[in-house]
């Protein structure tokens, strides 16, 4: 949840045209055996409802290459996160916390292609994953912000989508390394650990970063494609319980609309879940001067954004999570809660896990389209329990 503006125009758009973009005929671009049998089925749809760690170790700055330490877990504004929090997330009646972590702050050498990771960061990161999974939550964890435009990657560590072929050279060795190393250190958990291979993947920077069609976006997702095979072959190859791990792909910029060129890797495992985010309807959920009003245009937007996912994934065998959702707090708590109930009852009908994303910013602080909060972690209460009373269904 970062570049509001760009990001506002993406879902503005995305929604706007959601059929009439994918409207061409074109070859089905998903590898059959990316399907996910019965089994992995039933276990998805297990993932219920979940919440998001947003603004946490993900937290990042694009200064340089130094590395930044274990106190970029609060440079955002965030609480240290603690044990007790995480306890009363699943008292709430949550299932799956995703927790984003970049990690290109935290590199401490890089040599011969090899990015290493600071041991202190991956066993922080890892004592969280730990007290989730203790309380009883399937955890998801990914490579958040480390999508750099190529002027970024002159002064930072992380990975660029674009066609220079050096910078793509330089991409793929940093995903291998970080996945490599996270992979290995988590080698014995079980299924219930999920690993996202990336964020957003897009052309961060470029005038199309969060929407566009045609060739910009046909090249960014075969880059893309690259990049994502890439991170599930490092984790596979890692050894242990990550041969059979569920792992979550994401489209480009997690839209669920632009895939053109784009494609799960093949994995025999069948076990990859397709990765969206939906912030749906964009002018209700996140225009700062947007509607305040839940309409049954609304209502309709939310409808569609489901047929889509439904025509496009779920009915070729393919398992969807909608892994960032929610609406800005607009001091509007009432039409919140009706679109909440929407598009909760929507996603259950149609099997998708939601994971709620939480900044812990609410009315009338930050930016209008930008309060995303539910869970205050200072004292481990809900700003609106309303909001979040879904979860214990």
């Amino acid at each position: 949840m970062k570049n509001a503006m760009f990001r506002n125009l993406f879902f503005a758009l995305t929604f706007t045209f959601l059929f009439a973009c994918s409207a061409d005929a074109e070859v089905d671009p998903y590898k059959s055996e990316s399907t996910v049998s019965a089994e992995a089925a039933e276990f998805i749809s297990s993932l219920g409802f979940g919440w998001n760690l947003g603004n946490t170790f993900d937290a990042c700055s694009y200064s340089d290459r130094e590395n930044k330490g274990n106190e970029t877990e609060t440079s955002w504004g965030m609480p240290v996160t603690t044990k007790e929090m995480i306890q009363a997330v699943r008292a709430q009646g949550f299932k799956t916390i995703r927790i984003p972590v970049s990690w290109h702050n935290h590199i401490k050498s890089q040599k011969n292609k090899v990015y290493t990771v600071d041991s202190s960061w991956i066993k922080r990161v890892k004592t969280v994953v730990d007290w989730s999974l203790e309380a009883g939550l399937r955890v998801i964890i990914n490579i958040h912000h480390d999508n750099l435009s190529e002027a970024q990657m002159n002064t930072c560590y992380g990975f660029c989508v674009t066609q220079n072929p050096n910078m793509k050279v330089l991409s793929k060795n940093y995903l291998n390394s970080v996945w490599s190393q996270v992979a290995k250190e988590f080698k014995n958990y079980d299924e219930c650990l999920i690993f996202e291979v990336l964020n957003e993947p897009r052309c961060v920077g470029t005038g199309y970063e969060w929407y566009g069609q045609g060739k910009n976006i046909s090249d960014a997702n075969k880059t893309i494609c690259e990049y994502e095979k890439v991170c599930l072959q490092a984790i596979r190859a890692a050894g242990g319980k990550n041969e059979s791990r569920y792992v979550m792909i994401p489209t480009y910029a997690a839209n669920p609309d632009l895939t053109d060129n784009w494609s799960l890797p093949p994995d025999s495992a069948g076990r990859l879940i397709v990765s969206v985010h939906a912030y749906t309807p964009y002018e209700f959920c996140m225009n700062e001067d947007g509607e305040k009003i839940f309409t049954k245009n609304h209502e309709a937007n939310l409808a569609w954004l489901f047929q889509s996912l439904s025509e496009k994934f779920l009915s070729k065998g393919l398992a969807v999570i909608i892994g960032e959702m929610s609406a800005s707090d607009k001091g509007n708590l009432g039409e919140r809660i009706k679109w909440t109930d929407s598009y909760v009852s929507k996603a259950k009908s149609a099997g998708i896990p939601l994971v709620l994303w939480d900044n812990m910013v609410t009315y009338p602080a930050g930016q209008k389209g930008e309060r995303h909060g539910y869970f205050n972690r200072k004292n481990l209460t809900w700003f609106y329990p309303e909001l979040v009373e879904f979860a214990k269904e």
